[in-house]
């Protein structure tokens, strides 16, 4: 590498005061127009590049001037790391102007699933009445799996829980099957979060409690059936993660999760639950709320089962936090060894600068 320092110099010399601010006008030109055009290139060779064509061409009497030097490494530093600083507060903004942007991407995403299954619907008015049996459930199916992207998770279990009453011989029973389906897929569509879970929940309790209070000589078995139902299916959401952790072949796979907060989470599945039946019944009438607690009270078997699973769970996400935590553990340590090694040089260098500058200041 060249950084045809001498031409910058020539360049810069009639422009300056004196020759030692024409020599740092020049250093300054002269990296960064290197960082530049050499910017695919590592850091650490960079460093050995422009270092080692500085002491080719820098002028003799300024070799040994350690000023000039610190002041060409600090140009070196400054040019290098510059872009990456207008780069980060770039992202800052872009951060911020995607935020704005992301609610209105999701519920254009709502939409546009919206449209796409009613457009397969649609479709289905033409298959063979042999094939569309098999295409309705299938297309059925899919919908429930994503009740929540779309944004309609009121609007299913409302409708869900009327047709049940209208329909169904044993209401609690149906309703407890309707409730567990819904509210397995809408947990199982996302991360299983504390906060998304209580929102889910609420959402199915609160359509419950509202249909009970529109039909109060049904009003225990609607709410019987949503209660046990949320329960049958935190259970089978509970399980199923367990065996994702168990079975996920490479850490990769469990990687996006928030292990900590999922830990916490199962630690407490059971009062999560029972704090979200008490919220809901703290919202609704008196004669809706009585019949909250008390099936709260009541299901303290099913809470159990909760809790078993949830502990299982437990021990399997540490096992697998074990796992990552030693690859991670040796990752660490060869970085800490590298870094250890840095800041030994750097201490060494420290001290014997020191020592330089007290010698000095005793022989003055």
């Amino acid at each position: 590498m060249e950084l045809e320092l001498e031409n910058f110099y020539k360049k810069a010399l009639p422009e300056e005061k004196n020759d030692e601010e024409a020599i740092r006008a020049a250093i300054v030109k002269a990296v960064d127009t290197a960082v530049h055009l050499h910017r695919n290139v590592s850091a650490r060779n960079l460093g050995e590049e422009i270092a080692a064509a500085l002491y080719n061409e820098l002028p003799e009497r300024y070799k040994r001037d350690e000023e000039i030097l610190q002041y060409a490494f600090e140009q070196t530093i400054e040019s290098v790391q510059k872009p990456k600083e207008r780069e980060i507060e770039r992202l800052i903004i872009e951060i911020d102007r995607l935020r704005r942007h992301l609610n209105t991407e999701e519920e254009e995403l709502r939409r546009s699933l919206r449209e796409l299954f009613l457009g397969i619907e649609h479709t289905l008015e033409g298959v063979d009445s042999s094939d569309k049996e098999a295409w309705k459930e299938a297309l059925e199916n899919t919908e429930l799996e994503h009740v929540e992207g779309l944004g309609i998770l009121n609007e299913t279990i409302e409708a869900a829980l009327i047709a049940a009453l209208e329909e169904a011989e044993d209401i609690e029973s149906s309703i407890r099957e309707v409730v567990r389906h819904i509210a397995h897929k809408a947990l199982g569509e996302g991360l299983l979060s504390a906060a998304r879970i209580r929102a889910i929940l609420t959402a199915i309790l609160m359509k419950a409690s509202e249909l009970a209070e529109a039909t109060p000589t049904r009003a225990k078995e609607i709410i019987h059936g949503s209660v046990y139902g949320i329960n049958d299916a935190l259970i089978h959401t509970v399980k199923q993660l367990k065996n994702q952790l168990h079975f996920a072949p490479k850490e990769e796979d469990v990687g996006h999760i928030n292990w900590n907060e999922m830990i916490k989470m199962l630690s407490r599945s059971d009062e999560l639950y029972k704090e979200i039946i008490e919220d809901v019944a703290a919202k609704n009438s008196p004669f809706i709320k009585e019949i909250l607690l008390d099936c709260s009270d009541v299901i303290g078997d099913q809470f159990a089962e909760l809790k078993r699973v949830s502990s299982e769970t437990i021990e399997v996400a540490k096992k697998r936090l074990t796992s990552i935590a030693k690859e991670a553990a040796i990752k660490g340590a060869e970085l800490k060894e590298q870094l250890t090694s840095e800041a030994k040089k750097l201490g060494e260098k420290a001290w014997k600068k020191a020592l330089k500058m007290a010698e000095a200041y005793k022989n003055r």
